[in-house]
């Protein structure tokens, strides 16, 4: 057996490897103050963070509480709203044609005695033709979508951080989370920094990284490194030549015109990212505290940068008239294996998906818990990496999975784009076999081997504002009678109100956590970056 690793090199700054940084100091936090570990950041001097991460993952609540960032800091510095769900305008048409709108909110009914709620909501909540009767399926299961068009905060005005009456999560400036990361790693978990260019990475004879060569500081010897470089993936990738899997077969979107925005009313602030769709993909709104972030996610074979540019300044309105949108290439797909010998791929760099969910974060969240889980000695076994791979193709399948099914089962004809979302990309086989399941049953978590991050909730949601489930009737339906149906959905009624009436103002709520007496107007100056996730 092998000694334990003693020096962790990860290289790349921004969002993801300062997580990585505070997570791993925080983990191994007794080995650091021991001095049997050291953690080591090189960021470059030279390249520019990339902040991805605008818009989060409900459990990005979990990973600060646990690294150890005070709540009232992190809203505060990087202007965070709370997050209750996503809200998708226009992906589909109903009955009539006219554009529908569905929420995939961060808390639901998972299950109504014992059953799974979706083959009552078919027979007692939607019309032969798929439309809803009285509410969309979201809304009789979750207060979500109430408290989102109500604009209220998650928690009182007096709550605890990171308590609240609904799950939330954030939207947020990422690079000033790294400001706040690096600040409290190097500060408070013994996190070394260097502000270094590397310029050479030299391998040994039996293929694993010996040591960086870097611009100013020298020769940095290498035990144990992660490859944080983003979608240069300098390391893992031009290095060691692990091939990149491109997802071009099932996702079409290689583009993100971005652009910051002020908001209409800054004193009404939605708890939700809105995606809408647009000629050629989709638009995203991501509100900030002092403004907002906004952009359109595109595929460059159905339009150009300049024709993107032009229909999202179109769409967005005379309030974006000083933006100036600028257009992102995006590497869509993952590393073949994200671990190879004594190096690990992580955040853009391991991989990206379509980002539509808000996955990257917490992409990297997970990841970080499983390395922690199957963390290597310096024999660098060959099962403990396979294992870890497996866990990471499992969770890039998950995500690929869902975000195909959101184009795939758009019901939209109007262009090209989305006939070819529609009828001409390739669906992976484990969606594909879902998708025959479903059509004479509701998703549960049998269906689900991998679900870490998208559960049957999330399918129902995604299922049943898609209008999947129109003109089929299921037996599992007649084991509920009407009563017990209007029953619950009064007493989820009364609940959402009770509800609505602790909950505070969003705005408010969030000034009281920011310690303001006056409310703040203006876009304010903020440093550009790519608010994608």
């Amino acid at each position: 057996m092998g000694k334990p690793i003693s020096k962790i090199t990860i290289v790349g700054g921004g969002t993801s490897g300062w997580i990585t940084a505070c997570f791993l100091a925080r983990s191994f936090g007794a080995q650091v103050k021991r001095g049997e570990m050291m953690i080591t950041l090189i960021e470059s001097k030279k390249i520019g963070i990339i902040g991805v991460g605008e818009s989060t993952a409900r459990p990005i609540t979990d990973l600060l509480r646990f690294i150890g960032i005070n709540e009232k800091e992190f809203v505060t510095r990087c202007d965070a709203t709370f997050k209750l769900g996503g809200w998708f305008d226009g992906w589909d048409n109903d009955a009539n044609g006219n554009p529908i709108s569905w929420v995939n909110p961060f808390f639901t009914q998972s299950e109504i005695e014992g059953m799974n709620p979706g083959y009552m909501f078919a027979r007692f909540g939607m019309h032969p033709g798929g439309d809803h009767i009285k509410e969309d399926y979201s809304e009789a299961m979750s207060v979500c979508p109430e408290v989102i068009r109500a604009h209220r905060g998650p928690r009182p005005l007096d709550g605890q951080e990171f308590q609240a009456f609904v799950p939330y999560s954030y939207h947020m400036n990422a690079v000033e989370l790294a400001k706040i990361l690096m600040e409290h790693g190097t500060g408070n978990l013994g996190v070394q920094h260097i502000y270094d260019d590397v310029t050479d990475v030299r391998m040994d004879e039996r293929g694993f990284v010996k040591e960086l060569e870097l611009e100013e500081k020298g020769v940095h010897p290498i035990e144990f490194i992660i490859d944080g470089t983003g979608f240069a993936s300098v390391i893992i990738g031009k290095k060691m030549g692990e091939p990149f899997i491109p997802y071009d077969n099932y996702l079409l979107n290689d583009r993100a015109a971005v652009a910051q925005i002020p908001h209409q009313d800054p004193t009404r602030i939605e708890p939700t990212s809105k995606a809408i769709a647009m000629r050629a993909g989709w638009s995203f709104r991501v509100p900030l505290f002092n403004r907002v972030g906004a952009g359109y996610v595109f595929s460059s074979k159905f339009l150009s940068d300049d024709e993107a540019i032009a229909e999202f300044l179109e769409h967005a309105g005379p309030i974006a008239k000083d933006a100036e949108p600028k257009v992102i290439r995006m590497r869509i797909g993952k590393t073949r294996r994200s671990r190879v010998k004594n190096c690990l791929a992580l955040g853009l760099s391991s991989g990206f998906v379509e980002p539509l969910e808000a996955t990257a974060i917490y992409s990297v969240q997970l990841a970080l818990m499983w390395l922690v889980r199957y963390f290597p000695d310096t024999d660098f076994e060959p099962s403990v990496e396979k294992r870890y791979n497996e866990l990471i193709d499992g969770l890039y399948s998950e995500i690929v999975d869902f975000i195909v099914m959101t184009f795939h089962l758009s019901n939209r004809t109007d262009t090209d784009y989305w006939r070819v979302v529609r009828e001409d990309m390739e669906i992976p086989d484990s969606l594909q076999a879902n998708l025959d399941l479903w059509r004479h049953t509701m998703p549960d978590k049998l269906d689900l081997p991998n679900s870490t991050f998208f559960t049957p909730n999330s399918y129902r949601s995604a299922l049943m504002g898609k209008r999947f489930y129109k003109g089929r009737s299921y037996p599992q339906s007649a084991m509920v009678d009407d009563g017990f149906w209007e029953a619950f959905i009064n007493a989820r009624r009364q609940r959402s109100q009770e509800f609505l009436a602790k909950l505070p103002d969003h705005y408010t709520l969030l000034r009281r956590i920011r310690g303001e007496d006056q409310p703040v107007t203006g876009l304010g100056a903020q440093p550009l970056f790519v608010p994608l996730h």
